[in-house]
């Protein structure tokens, strides 16, 4: 590593050990404190604290700091994750029982999908959809439901970095990655069949909050030659039933989102 690249590093892991300080027994802290408890130079400590000021992660008053309101929009998007995951639980093992295939729940993240909840049948097949990883969107179940209702500029992004052949079917033509999206927005699910792995079959739908916006999304993943390859109407009946189950328990509405819809 070179040395700016070791000068930054360090700069933000002494970054991160000064906000780890704070804590409700003492919220408030000077430059000398933190300069003596963390064994740093004053003025090293002073460029570092000014720096977390400018980027709203800190607050000075009087000589003092405090955590700023940066961290409470970070905060604010762990625990919208960390609900999702708690309130899709039931309803995922539910689906997994009744369809007998694995269940994901996946957020969309810098236009790559990030599962947050898997839960496996019995006879699980190798699937590459890790809690944690990240997969190509225009793959995925969860990812061409979560792309329908992007707006174009992040499409027209995710186009202008390239649209990757995963499977023998992956889309990779933009005109009819756009297509299969309105599609998908009009089905209200979407579907991909040998376009992850090849015999896989991924069928998804969106999860929605309070505020009506699309959070999540919940799919079901199996192989062509079981149930899901033969029944297919019943399993994207179930994964549209799941979805709507989680949205109201994050909130959502559906009654009140076609009564606005009605009067638009």
């Amino acid at each position: 590593m070179s040395e700016p690249n070791n000068s930054i590093l360090q700069s933000v892991q002494r970054g991160l050990q000064i906000l780890k300080l704070f804590s409700p027994a003492k919220p408030v802290w000077g430059i000398t404190d933190i300069a003596t408890t963390l064994k740093l130079s004053k003025s090293t400590v002073s460029r570092i604290t000014s720096d977390l000021v400018e980027e709203g992660y800190l607050e000075k008053t009087r000589n003092k700091y405090r955590l700023g309101f940066s961290l409470l929009a970070l905060s604010g998007v762990i625990t919208s994750h960390l609900e999702i995951h708690k309130e899709s639980s039931d309803t995922l093992k539910s689906l997994v029982h009744k369809l007998g295939e694995t269940a994901h729940i996946a957020i969309l993240e810098d236009l790559e999908i990030t599962y947050l909840h898997k839960i496996e049948c019995q006879n699980p097949v190798r699937l590459f959809t890790n809690i944690g990883k990240k997969n190509p969107p225009t793959c995925t179940g969860c990812g061409k439901i979560l792309l329908a209702y992007q707006p174009e500029t992040a499409l027209r992004e995710l186009i202008d970095r390239g649209l990757p052949m995963m499977g023998p079917k992956s889309i990779t033509d933009p005109q009819k990655l756009m297509t299969e999206l309105q599609n998908v927005r009009k089905n209200g699910y979407s579907l991909c069949i040998d376009e992850m792995q090849e015999g896989i079959i991924s069928i998804g739908a969106a999860i929605r909050d309070y505020t009506n916006e699309v959070v999540a999304a919940v799919s079901i993943v199996g192989p062509k030659e079981r149930g899901i390859g033969r029944d297919r109407l019943h399993y994207i009946a179930e994964v549209i039933k799941a979805a709507e189950e989680i949205s109201e328990k994050l909130g959502y509405i559906k009654a009140l989102d076609e009564k606005s819809g009605s009067a638009r």
